[in-house]
């Protein structure tokens, strides 16, 4: 053990690991004003350990910061965890980052607040060893990280050293030119996503909401390049604003040749599985 790292005992750790776990959820029971007062003393012991510590942790304490995090709201609670792990010794942030990983989504699932915290690993400095304790995983353990890393890539492109380091393979990033025979409205609506991302020029008619869905649909299956992520926001003005309209929608997707469905589908689910997943399940009940 280098002499120079400070550790701190299991006891310690345990504790550590136990407060981040116990945040009060918004959908849980509610509290009673004893049980409220008993919650904000935990969330102020848990960042007052944090508060405590020096940079120079040991990797038991690293560990111990990584288990802390939990696949629940946290409510900007664990912002002192990351900050704690932001200005650990690089080497051995991604030494112990490479030992936790597949560990914790074994346990916990992917979740963001275990993206947020090991994004450290994408910094030069971190990768040689996170990479060289990746070489130890099995062959379960290299699935679900890799399960994992396909989902941070789609949400920000600076993972991307660590994936194809890893064999997970980027999206494709096809930018299709804009038909020629398109008319000047779908044009524009066409370059105002990819220049700025902005959705709302695919959505001009708001009395005959309806009315916009064949726009919305050549929009998606056209090839956006670098805008790829971005897709599925083609479909927040109905999925946020007018719900309601979703059968139609669905109607309207199911009537499309099946070479068209499917393209639009594969761009949706790229963009945000969750998305793709759910109007999948509500093209199936269409008779």
């Amino acid at each position: 053990m280098n002499p120079a790292l400070i550790t701190r005992n299991q006891t310690w750790c345990a504790e550590l690991i136990a407060l981040g776990g116990g945040i009060h959820q918004d959908d849980g029971p509610l509290l009673t004003a004893e049980d409220e007062a008993t919650q904000q003393a935990d969330v102020e012991r848990y960042l007052a350990m944090l508060d405590e510590l020096p940079h120079n942790i040991d990797a038991d304490v690293i560990a111990a910061v990584l288990w802390s995090l939990h696949s629940i709201e946290d409510y900007g609670i664990y912002q002192a965890a990351y900050s704690v792990l932001s200005q650990t010794e690089p080497a051995l942030f991604g030494q112990v980052a490479a030992r936790v990983l597949p560990d914790w989504l074994a346990k916990n699932g992917d979740h963001d607040s275990i993206q947020t915290a090991l994004m450290g690993i994408v910094e030069d400095e971190c990768q040689p060893a996170f990479l060289d304790g990746a070489k130890r995983w099995d062959d379960d353990e290299r699935a679900i990280v890799r399960s994992a890393l396909t989902r941070w890539l789609r949400e920000d492109e600076s993972w991307l050293p660590i994936c194809e380091a890893l064999g997970v393979a980027a999206p494709e990033t096809t930018l299709d030119p804009i038909p020629d025979d398109w008319s000047a409205d779908w044009k524009s609506a066409a370059e105002t996503f990819r220049a700025t991302g902005a959705v709302n020029l695919a959505w001009l008619d708001e009395r005959d909401f309806a009315g916009n869905f064949d726009r919305v649909f050549a929009l998606i299956e056209l090839g956006h390049g670098e805008r790829w992520r971005d897709v599925a926001d083609l479909l927040n003005p109905l999925l946020v604003r007018r719900r309601k309209e979703i059968p139609r929608f669905i109607e309207s997707l199911a009537a499309l040749p099946a070479d068209r469905r499917g393209r639009i589908l594969a761009a949706i689910q790229r963009a945000r599985p969750d998305t793709g997943t759910f109007l999948a399940d509500l093209l199936r009940n269409v008779g």
